[in-house]
């Protein structure tokens, strides 16, 4: 080997190991922003089981479902309920003597609306779940919202329109524009019933969609999610009945298991809900 190669390698060699014979170090470690970016990516899958909610949403929701159910249990005690309501003459008559008719509507529309506030908040909390998990709360926070918008709907006819009607009818003369007048207040009577029976439809599709992801799952109790599938098989089953036969008493007794049921699962899942707010996380 030429002379001045061996000593080109020679002063590598010297230059490369330290003076104090130590063995260089190894490469670093990854650089902070690295390891910062992986326990971000941890926290963020962490923060993906209890959906896309946090506590503050969490906290709404619960209070909402639970101020909803009040509130629709005090305006169906307001609610005028002595006359059969197939039968419209009677009903028409009971429904014209009673002064708070279009506020009780109001309030039973605001007490819808808290408890599909509250089930929307429940779907999120539940749709970054994997799989069908998941795909099952997407259902159930879509049709949470459409329950509202046919209630919606429902007690702007009911409440507003159909009071507007009664009163046409009974303040018109006997004869034939008093006749014409019922006919109308009937035929509003009509899209009333239609719409109730879609609103049990959608509020029993929402149900077992909720209740479903509920079970599959994990996040909460699987007797809620179960008790969910049932109720919403009842409000789906009297969906068909009241589409049929309308206010019919076959259709109150499908719908009254259901209604209890869905008060069960609010008040269950709504406590669930208080408690995951509260319920302070492990760090990892």
């Amino acid at each position: 080997m030429p002379r001045s190669s061996r000593f080109s390698r020679t002063s590598h060699d010297v230059s490369s190991t330290p003076r104090d014979g130590t063995v260089p170090p190894q490469r670093a470690a990854p650089p902070a922003a690295t390891t910062q970016s992986g326990r971000q990516d941890v926290a963020a899958s962490a923060a993906g089981s209890t959906g896309v909610v946090d506590a503050a949403w969490l906290r709404v929701g619960a209070a909402a479902g639970v101020a909803g159910i009040l509130v629709q249990v005090v305006m169906g005690q307001m609610h005028p309920a002595h006359a059969d309501p197939n039968n419209s003459r009677a009903a028409f008559i009971e429904y014209a003597n009673y002064a708070g008719w279009t506020a009780v509507h109001i309030g039973q529309w605001v007490g819808t609306l808290l408890l599909g506030l509250a089930l929307l908040i429940l779907a999120l909390s539940l749709v970054r779940q994997p799989g069908l998990r998941g795909a099952l709360a997407f259902v159930g926070a879509v049709t949470s919202v459409l329950l509202v918008a046919v209630f919606t709907v429902q007690m702007a006819v009911d409440g507003v329109a159909l009071r507007s009607a009664i009163d046409t009818w009974t303040s018109a003369p006997a004869g034939p524009g008093r006749t014409s007048a019922f006919q109308v207040a009937e035929g509003v009577r009509g899209l009333e019933k239609g719409l109730s029976a879609f609103f049990h439809l959608n509020n029993g599709l929402t149900l077992v969609m909720l209740g479903l992801s509920i079970a599959l799952g994990h996040l909460y109790a699987r007797w809620l999610g179960w008790t969910a599938v049932v109720a919403g098989l009842g409000f789906l089953g009297g969906g068909v009945v009241t589409a049929q036969t309308g206010f019919s008493a076959t259709a109150g007794t499908v719908l009254t298991p259901a209604l209890l049921l869905l008060t069960v699962f609010v008040v269950g899942v709504c406590v669930s809900m208080w408690r995951r707010a509260t319920t302070p996380v492990a760090p990892n």
